[in-house]
């Protein structure tokens, strides 16, 4: 894999270089690096402020058919610099249809445009739209629950997905949304665990929440008040870790 000339942690994977080779040769070269290039708007909006706010990025990989930025610490953050993430990619679709509707008038690249914005609101992880599902979830419900659902909702949208639009063009999206999906299911307790850790020592928010159960609610200070005892978050955190440790 290549890395961009001064953008050491941009990467351009191989299997986009042989692409770009097909396009010229069947004269689409044009058309697929505009793709290509409102792809990557996309994916710079997202690192730009992954970057403001301190964010761990470990690359941002261009494939044949879009780009991922690699967060390693995404969810431990707090929620709102998450969102902030999240939505400054999808508003350089607005800056773009501006670009593309003064300098180029261009049917085709409108529609590109509109494809990869809408595409990108889809439930399915890891997509903008499962992203936005997860911090909506995660104000009403308890943290590993709201990332259960959001698996349960992923799965399901790329099931039917994949149902509706089974044409042979969009096989290599669908095998990498697999993987990714694959991955999720197989380290979100990890990822969940990296967010508990993070908490016990440094907690964003203040807002109190009484609880009588062992749920933890991501924006909140979590107390615990069971059966007639009080528990601090991190107490119920050191025992949550240790569940799902031992799952």
């Amino acid at each position: 894999m290549k890395s961009i000339k001064g953008w050491s942690d941009w990467y351009i994977h191989p299997f986009t270089l042989i692409y770009l080779i097909a396009a010229w040769l069947n004269d689409n070269l044009f058309a697929y690096l505009s793709a290509l290039f409102i792809v990557c708007t996309h994916e710079f909006g997202h690192y730009y402020f992954a970057k403001k706010f301190n964010f761990e990025i470990e690359k941002v990989e261009i494939f044949p058919f879009g780009a991922f930025l690699s967060l390693n610490d995404y969810g431990t953050h707090h929620i709102i610099e998450e969102l902030v993430i999240v939505m400054a990619g999808l508003s350089t679709h607005l800056g773009m249809f501006i670009v593309i509707k003064v300098f180029f008038d261009s049917e085709y690249l409108l529609a590109v445009n509109q494809l990869v914005f809408v595409f990108n609101l889809l439930p399915i992880y890891p997509l903008d739209g499962s992203k936005i599902l997860l911090l909506v979830f995660s104000l009403f419900k308890d943290y590993y629950r709201a990332v259960k659902l959001q698996i349960k909702v992923s799965i399901f949208s790329l099931s039917v997905l994949i149902v509706l639009y089974n044409q042979m063009g969009y096989i290599l999206v669908y095998f990498y949304l697999l993987y990714i999906n694959y991955q999720y299911i197989k380290e979100f307790r990890y990822i969940i665990i990296r967010l508990y850790l993070k908490r016990m020592h440094d907690n964003q928010y203040h807002r109190l929440k009484i609880n009588h159960d062992y749920r933890f609610y991501r924006p909140y200070e979590n107390y615990y008040l069971i059966g007639g005892n009080g528990y601090s978050e991190k107490e119920v955190l050191q025992y949550l870790i240790k569940n799902l440790k031992s799952n």
